[in-house]
């Protein structure tokens, strides 16, 4: 597997692809293992859209342990949206995947399957603690305003709400609710194992409609979405040809933990930064350590060498003017007042360096002002 390290403008991007490895058969016979609620009898191998609804996959034909899947909806949804967000013809399937333990909740998903197939299938990842789908028919993290949906250009997109529902009663945001903790197995699900389950019934549902499994089958996603696509790929290689992994949150816990530190430190009266602070503090940053690599080229790439030079108490942004503000009290948005420049250096602190930090995981110095809101 080569993984390759793509720097952007805006986030580091991991691109991890696996070559040469034949596509597995939607988790081993899955087509021998359909049934359907209602007997059907088709003239041809392709299974209609709304004849999809009520189609069951049993749970041998899932990878790892459920009591099976089932399609509760399927409907046409006419083409939409013009330029790079037009989404031809599609079916819009919905289903779930049920439990070995009764109390656990199910793992709910979406198929994106266009009239107009390109015999390949993209899988989405989710964010934060998930509990909620993917928008199918919508973008991915990576791609760009000027390239069309993934659904558009005619992949078969699916993904899933990781095995549990997040909250939506106005408490607090769904895809931060962690109160399926609890459960053991809804635990499994969000930590990899739903992304296995979810890719054996997609694939099930992919071959009923097209009458054939997909060519290629690729993984997306950024922040939770990267680590599962990094598991995916990892944990089950013959299901993948490759996979984008964005900005990838590893080791949940850990980050979770520095992130509520930080969040209790930038919380703290006048310690929380506007955009033109945090655009001072980038351009002392740059006028100090550009040139640490030997170049000056607006970009910098000697990390360590820069974290020992700059220190925000007496950097300046151009060469005169400092950062600190004037008696490190707050005296307007062209400099750091001492509180701010406290909680910067709380940031940037060893114990905070965390694979996954997303907009905090190139250091304080040398952090992109476009990442965090």
């Amino acid at each position: 597997m080569n993984i390759i390290r793509i720097q952007a403008s805006s986030m580091s991007i991991i691109a991890a692809a696996i070559a040469g490895i034949g596509l597995a058969a939607c988790g081993g016979g899955a087509g021998e293992n359909i049934s359907f609620s209602a007997p059907q009898t088709f003239t041809q191998a392709s299974v209609p859209c709304v004849n999809l609804k009520g189609m069951t996959i049993a749970a041998a034909s899932i990878g790892l342990p459920t009591t099976g899947a089932v399609v509760t909806n399927a409907q046409v949804i006419p083409a939409a949206g013009v330029g790079t967000t037009a989404v031809g013809e599609y079916c819009k399937v919905e289903g779930e995947i049920n439990p070995v333990d009764q109390t656990a909740p199910k793992i709910k998903f979406q198929v994106g399957l266009p009239t107009s197939w390109n015999k390949k299938a993209l899988m989405y990842g989710g964010g934060g603690n998930n509990g909620t789908i993917p928008d199918i028919a919508g973008n991915y993290a990576t791609n760009t305003s000027t390239q069309p949906v993934p659904l558009g250009r005619g992949y078969a997109v699916f993904g899933s709400d990781s095995g549990h529902q997040g909250k939506n009663d106005g408490t607090i945001d769904p895809v931060r609710d962690a109160s399926f903790a609890v459960n053991d197995e809804a635990l499994r699900n969000f930590t990899g194992e739903a992304l296995k389950k979810t890719r054996d019934v997609a694939g099930a549902i992919i071959k009923a409609r097209y009458a054939t499994a997909p060519e290629k089958v690729y993984f997306v996603g950024g922040s939770t979405g990267g680590r599962e696509a990094l598991l995916s790929i990892s944990n089950w290689p013959q299901d993948f040809e490759g996979a984008i992994a964005v900005y990838p949150a590893w080791d949940s816990v850990a980050l979770n933990l520095a992130v509520g530190r930080l969040g209790q430190e930038f919380a703290k009266p006048g310690a929380y930064v506007s955009e033109q602070k945090r655009d001072a503090l980038y351009k002392a940053a740059i006028n100090t350590c550009d040139g640490l690599d030997g170049v000056a080229d607006g970009v910098i790439s000697n990390n360590a060498a820069c974290n020992t030079t700059f220190d925000p108490l007496t950097a300046t942004i151009d060469g005169t003017t400092p950062l600190r503000c004037a008696g490190g009290a707050d005296t307007g948005d062209n400099c750091l007042s001492d509180v701010q420049i406290n909680a910067f250096k709380t940031l940037n602190s060893p114990r905070d360096w965390l694979p996954g930090m997303e907009c905090l995981g190139r250091g304080l110095w040398h952090f992109e002002r476009s990442c965090c809101p």
